[in-house]
């Protein structure tokens, strides 16, 4: 065998034993995926009115729940905001009126934010009332709020396919290009995690660059997003009726489909406690659901 003849044999030994490493890496990269299931551990009445969202106080231990009373877009000032503990009671239906179509929130010290058709509602947490309405120019309808470290805000507008943002009494167009039906958001550290009903997808936005990256596709009308708590893993709801886990590689696995009972829109989780918080829109109440990692047979 001549010298050129044995260098060609060694290239593609070497070619066959990286694609076998790589399809070897694959394939315990997936088996490490970890499982779960959810488990009803209880659900309110139905005395909410097509409640859209849920956001946890953890300073003061209970449930706000967004009420936005049939219509997502009419200025029609019907919505408005109840407080709930951790095991469904209702502990005030009406507990801040005077919003028309509440969906997404966010909470920066004592002032509960709202995202509301056209303007952002700021409420006082501790005297139970609204303090500020917030106009944004130009808005079609706003839909999610997520905070950052430093209490700026990031709004999701579906209609307009913006996301803005709010920071020293200022709104501005923080990425106008790029999105189709923007919904949930999720500040994550450096990015902001995007669930949109239009493209129907799971994205990543760098704060910095704003480039933004699909991680996962078919998650059909995306709506909420939560963090699990476990690095990789976050739960996210498609708002006709089903909740995905979105795994470390980014593929998907379905824990409920509920699209023939309730819908599953802007959903809230506490890490601790395993408790997934569920409004279902349409279905006038909030289900509340156990996580759990289902143990290797």
């Amino acid at each position: 065998m001549n010298k050129h003849a044995f260098t060609i044999i060694l290239i593609i030994l070497a070619l066959a034993s990286c694609r076998t490493g790589n399809k070897k890496s694959a394939e315990e990269d997936s088996s490490s995926i970890k499982q779960f299931k959810i488990v009803e551990v209880w659900r309110t009445g139905t005395d909410l009115m097509t409640p859209e969202s849920v956001i946890y106080d953890k300073q003061r231990d209970v449930f706000y729940v967004s009420n936005l009373n049939q219509e997502p877009r009419k200025k029609d000032e019907n919505g408005f905001i109840s407080r709930m503990d951790k095991d469904g009671n209702i502990l005030d239906l009406r507990w801040i009126e005077g919003l028309s179509s509440p969906k997404g929130m966010a909470i920066v010290g004592d002032i509960l934010y709202a995202a509301d058709v056209d303007e952002i509602v700021a409420m006082d947490i501790n005297n139970g009332a609204i303090v500020r309405k917030i106009f944004i120019e130009g808005a079609k309808m706003i839909n999610d709020i997520s905070s950052d470290n430093n209490g700026n805000l990031y709004i999701s507008d579906t209609d307009a396919a913006k996301i803005y943002f709010f920071s020293d009494n200022a709104i501005t167009d923080w990425l106008a290009e790029g999105l189709n039906g923007p919904n949930g958001l999720l500040f994550d550290g450096d990015r902001l995690l995007v669930a949109s009903q239009g493209s129907q997808d799971f994205a990543s936005v760098d704060l910095e660059t704003k480039n933004r990256l699909v991680l996962t596709e078919g998650v059909n009308r995306g709506d909420g997003i939560a963090f699990t708590g476990i690095p990789g893993y976050y739960l996210l709801s498609d708002w006709a009726g089903e909740i995905f886990m979105i795994n470390p590689d980014n593929s998907k696995s379905s824990l409920i489909n509920t699209k023939e009972q309730s819908n599953t829109a802007d959903i809230e989780y506490l890490p601790g406690e395993n408790l997934l918080l569920v409004p279902t829109f349409n279905g006038n109440c909030v289900v509340a659901y156990r996580l759990e990692e289902l143990s290797e047979e």
